[in-house]
Parts: structure tokens; C-alpha cells; sequence
């Protein structure tokens, strides 16, 4: 007697199933049922004919869909990755006639109902692959919809992919990738014809799962589909428009996504604006701030814009203008008394003519105080109270750079710091036992290898520096020579580590050399002078066909001296002449080529 009770109960089951079905589309315009009773049609209950514009005629018959309706018991509605049992049966005879598979949830004791589908198109193969000697397989079913005139567009839309699909249920599928590279650019896809409007066609997309065809044959007119579909379009698009909050402009450009259904406007790393297409979407609109710049400038334009937005309550997004509320009001706050800082300690870095972006993540406590030290005395221009502080020079690493400083202390014990190149400082040195010179405060770059390290040399005032060094004392112009193989030296061992910094050196020490080549007193230097500027050069680009014939003729001279030979022999790429001569050159002399930043060349 239980059997006989668990096949009443079943058969009750699949009428519901089908009772609700029939309900859910009895009074559509479009679907005329002929679905069977009692199973008498093997694998299917029968077939949905679906008919253009509502009228239900031979002209406007646009196809069939064959279905087949299910029913289970459930205490209580299962919706996420819900899995009903398949047949192989069944799949291969859908294998030959794409099938719209649905099955209906019947709550226990309660006349609520849920129905679930699954299209079983290109997925049947994949199905019988996975099954192997198994007779059946448990598939993931989706939510049906239970907006009529949607589920009337979806079998629309299934038909048309069954047509096209048909005549491939044997064949292996290309992928994507595999079209591309035979050269296919014509691809496709099936949509309901009421998406017109390209706006809520990109919706559509990316709100359901589509097939895309490739046209394998423009002379046949023949559609593959491709093997990684079925699935959901993401738009995506980086615009060059303006991020505005009243006239400032804060950032150029912005990334576009339609995603789910939904406008996503990611604004930098800064904010996120996840809004409804249109007016039939209701989930509200979201607004995501956050400021996770890591560098100093960054960090002040995003503080700016959070709290400027916070202020006004409007952005501007390209032509778009949207009204907006920053909720978190103790985060603005808190930027608000960061930004203070940060535009102190920026303004004290422009002063010093830091260039180097300053990353904020690198700073350590003991640092933090530096800061203040610098805001206080560079920055506001006080003194402060360092107790035990000798008058001397500061090499102070902050974060990711290194400033060289004055410090000068008061009869007070109050001490004043300052930029090393601020010419407030001399620098001495000593050219013989008897006689002391002042020199530029880049020559004093030439030791610890400081060219290599300091951050916040003034490059603008280089050679002005030198100028007014070279009016007091001759000797100057050879120490504008040693800085200029310095920073070569110094350029040399950035490249790979500082490549922006690297070329900066070469730069201005390009400019320097030109200036010693322009106002150097002695005859005897120039042809050094332009061995530095054709190495310089060389490390830049190719010398060109006159800059080689410049060096060749050098060679000619005949008073040319055994170092110039040797920085002309490497310029030119001649390393047995070079060889030669350095064999014959005394150990003194050895060891001086050596020094020299050209010796990269040999």
C-alpha cells in the first residue's frame, strides 16, 4: 500500500506542477499550450507554439518550443544553485530537438508554488560528456521569471538560438579565442526586438545570459555558435571627461561599466557610483569614498574632492551632473584635519623643490616628528628647541627620500634648519695647505655618493651656482668638471633603479658640461670637456655620423693626450685601440680611467 501512495503522491505533484504552469501563462497572446496529460508523449509534455504580435495565425507563427514540466515536493523554497535530476534518456533525445526544461517547486501543505528552467541547448552536450556510464545527472536550475511578457521575450529568444543551433549538436564548437585567431571579426547575438533602444539592449545583455555566433561563412550566411557561452555581457569604456565639483576640476577621466543591469562609475581609486539604468530598477543608488592614495599629492587632490563633495553635494561627471550625500560624515572629518597636514608638509617639499612623489605608506613614528620639525621651521619658518643640537648639516630620511639640510643653533640653544641649497650656507674647501675656496653647495654632492641619494636638490640653480663660484675663484670651473662626472656617475647607478631620476641627472649634467664648454678658461680642459658631453650623449641616444667625425678629428691633433685617445677610442666603439693604448699607460693612469664614468664603455 506505501508504493501505491508514493505513486499518487507523485502524479498529484506533477499536476500542480502543471496546473500552475498553464496558470502562469493562460493569458498570454503569444504562447498557445499543447501540453499533455499523464505523460503521454516520452521525454516531453508537449510543445509551446509562439506567435508574432499577439495574433494567433498561420502567418504569424513563428515556431515551437518543445517542453517538458516537472514537479517536486520541497518543506520550503530552495533558490540558490538548485539541482533537479536529469536523465540520459532524455538529454540525448534533447540533443536532437532543444528542449525548455521546467520544473516546479510545490511547498509541503501550501498551495505555493515556484518554477525553475533550464534551456537545454549546447549544455546537453556538455551534460552526456560528464555523465559517462551514469543514467542520470543532477543540473543546476535557474529562478523562472514571473513577469509574463519576459518569459514570452526568453522563449522568443530560445527559439531563435534552437534554430541556429540545430545543425551543430555534433560538432566541436570554437572558442572565442580559437575565432579570433582564424580571423573572424563578424560575431552576433540573439536579442528580443523590443530592446531598440541601445541603452536598455546593453541592459538586457547584461542582466541575461546570451549565445554568441560567429560567422564562419558570409558567402552561406552560416552562424557557429562558440563554445564559451552562454553568458552575461559587461560593458566597459574609459572616458577622457572631467570629474568636477563646481569649477575644480579633480580627476581627468573616469571608468564606465553596465554591469547586472547596473551604471558603475569607478572615479580613480577614490569613488565608486553603482546606479539604476532607468526607472524600473529600484535598488538605490550607491556611493562608495575612499582614499587610499599613496603618494602625497594624490592623497591631498582625493581628501579635497571628499570633502568638497561632502560640501556642495554635487558632482559632475563629464555632461552628467548628480546630486549626492556623503554619509560618512567622522571619515570627512577625519580627512578634513589630514588634509591640514598633508598641505603643510606638500608646501614644505615645493620649498625644498622635492619632485619625487612622496609615499606617505613609507613613514615610520620617529618620522612623523621629523615632519613636524619641517613644517615648523621650513615650512612657518620658527625655531625650535632641539636640546643638545650642534650647528651642522642634516641628512634626514623621511619616508622614500632623503633631504640635506642646514642646521644653525642660536646663543638661545633655539635652532634654525634649512634647504642646503638655499645659499644661506658657505661651503669651504680646501685647495691647498695655505688657501681655502668657497665652492657651490653641488660640488659637496660629490661625497658620500649624495648625488645618488638627496632629494631635494634644486636643479634649476646649478649652473647660476657655478657662475657666481667661478666669478670668486678659477679653481671652481674644475669642481663644475667633477660635478658633472659625479652626477654621470651618479646617473649611471640610478638607471635601473630610478630610471625618471637617472635621466634628470644626464639632463643637467648635460647642461652644466655645455656651460664649461662655453666659459672654461683653459684650452687644455675643452677637449675634456667635450668627452664628457659626447659620453653624456652616448648614454642618451646613437652619436650621430658629425658628433663621431667631432671625436675622429680629436685623434688628429697631434698634442691630444693619452686620456683624451682613450675617452675618444670608447666613444667610438674602438676597444683594440683603447686596449692598446691603456696597456702602455702608467698604473697612476690606469687606475684614473678607471674612475672616470667612461669606463662603463669599455
Amino acid at each position: 500500500m506505501k508504493k501505491v501512495k508514493e505513486a499518487i503522491d507523485t502524479k498529484a505533484i506533477e499536476e500542480k506542477a502543471l496546473n500552475h504552469f498553464k496558470s502562469f501563462i493562460e493569458n498570454s497572446k503569444v504562447i498557445s499550450q499543447f501540453i499533455t496529460d499523464n505523460d503521454k508523449e516520452p521525454c516531453w509534455d508537449g510543445q509551446l507554439y509562439l506567435y508574432a504580435d499577439g495574433i494567433r495565425d498561420k502567418e504569424h507563427l513563428q515556431g515551437r518550443v518543445p517542453v517538458q514540466i516537472k514537479g517536486t515536493e520541497v518543506g520550503s523554497f530552495v533558490t540558490k544553485k538548485w539541482k533537479y535530476k536529469l536523465e540520459k534518456a532524455d538529454l540525448k533525445a534533447y540533443l536532437e530537438e532543444p528542449t525548455f526544461f521546467i520544473v516546479c517547486q510545490v511547498k509541503k501543505d501550501s498551495k505555493e508554488r515556484m518554477l525553475f528552467f533550464r534551456e537545454l541547448l549546447d549544455l546537453v552536450n556538455k551534460l552526456l560528456r560528464d555523465m559517462g556510464k551514469n543514467a542520470t545527472k543532477m543540473t543546476l536550475f535557474h529562478p523562472l521569471t514571473d513577469d509574463l511578457k519576459e518569459f514570452e521575450d526568453q522563449l522568443m529568444v530560445f527559439l531563435s538560438n534552437s534554430k541556429k543551433m540545430i545543425s551543430f549538436a555534433h560538432s566541436n564548437l570554437l572558442s572565442m579565442e580559437e575565432a579570433l585567431k582564424k580571423g573572424i571579426k563578424d560575431f552576433s547575438f540573439i536579442a528580443p526586438s523590443k530592446y531598440a533602444d541601445r541603452l536598455q539592449l546593453m541592459k538586457y545583455l547584461s542582466t541575461h545570459s546570451s549565445y554568441i555566433y560567429a560567422k564562419i561563412s558570409k558567402e552561406l550566411d552560416v552562424d557557429m555558435p562558440l563554445s564559451n557561452g552562454p553568458g552575461r555581457f559587461i560593458f566597459q569604456r574609459d572616458d577622457d571627461g572631467e570629474v568636477r565639483v563646481e569649477d575644480k576640476v579633480y580627476f581627468k577621466g573616469y571608468h564606465n561599466e553596465i554591469k547586472d543591469g547596473r551604471i558603475i562609475i569607478k572615479i580613480g581609486n577614490v569613488m565608486t557610483i553603482n546606479m539604476s539604468m532607468d526607472n524600473t530598477d529600484m535598488g538605490q543608488a550607491t556611493v562608495k569614498l575612499t582614499t587610499t592614495a599613496k603618494y602625497l599629492k594624490e592623497s591631498i587632490n582625493e581628501a579635497e574632492f571628499g570633502v568638497a563633495l561632502n560640501d556642495t553635494g554635487v558632482l559632475s561627471v563629464g555632461m552628467l551632473d548628480l546630486q549626492m550625500k556623503v554619509h560618512e560624515k567622522e571619515y570627512v572629518e577625519e580627512l578634513r584635519q589630514k588634509l591640514i597636514r598633508w598641505k603643510e608638509l606638500d608646501n614644505v617639499l615645493d620649498k625644498l623643490h622635492v619632485t619625487k612623489p612622496f609615499d606617505l605608506t613609507t613613514i615610520t613614528d620617529s618620522q612623523g616628528e621629523l615632519i613636524g620639525l619641517l613644517i615648523e621651521t621650513v615650512g612657518k619658518g620658527n625655531m625650535v628647541n632641539l636640546p643638545g643640537q650642534e650647528a651642522t648639516l642634516l641628512l634626514w630620511e623621511i619616508g622614500n627620500i632623503e633631504l640635506l639640510l642646514w642646521c644653525a643653533v642660536g646663543k638661545d640653544g633655539m635652532c634654525a634648519i634649512g634647504d642646503f641649497f638655499d645659499m644661506s650656507i658657505r661651503i669651504a674647501y680646501k685647495i691647498s695647505e695655505d688657501e681655502t675656496i668657497n665652492v657651490t653647495p653641488y660640488s659637496y654632492l660629490q661625497l658620500d655618493k649624495l648625488w645618488e641619494k638627496v632629494d631635494n636638490v634644486d636643479f634649476d640653480n646649478i649652473i647660476a651656482s657655478a657662475e657666481e663660484a667661478a666669478r670668486q675663484h678659477e679653481y671652481c670651473y674644475m669642481m663644475s668638471n667633477y660635478d658633472v662626472l659625479a652626477m654621470i656617475t651618479a646617473a649611471d647607478a640610478l638607471e635601473k633603479i630610478d630610471i625618471e631620476r637617472s635621466k634628470k641627472l644626464l639632463e643637467k649634467a648635460l647642461k652644466l658640461n655645455e656651460w664649461l664648454i662655453e666659459k672654461e678658461p683653459k684650452d687644455e680642459m675643452r677637449p675634456l670637456h667635450i668627452i664628457n658631453k659626447m659620453q653624456i650623449m652616448k648614454r642618451q641616444r646613437e652619436l650621430t655620423a658629425d658628433e663621431c667625425q667631432i671625436l675622429e678629428n680629436m685623434l688628429d691633433d697631434e698634442f691630444a693626450e693619452d686620456m683624451v685617445k682613450a675617452g675618444v677610442y670608447l666613444l667610438l666603439d674602438r676597444k683594440e685601440d683603447f686596449q692598446q693604448l691603456f696597456e702602455m699607460m702608467q698604473e697612476d693612469e690606469k687606475k684614473s680611467v678607471k674612475g672616470f664614468p667612461i669606463w662603463r664603455f669599455v
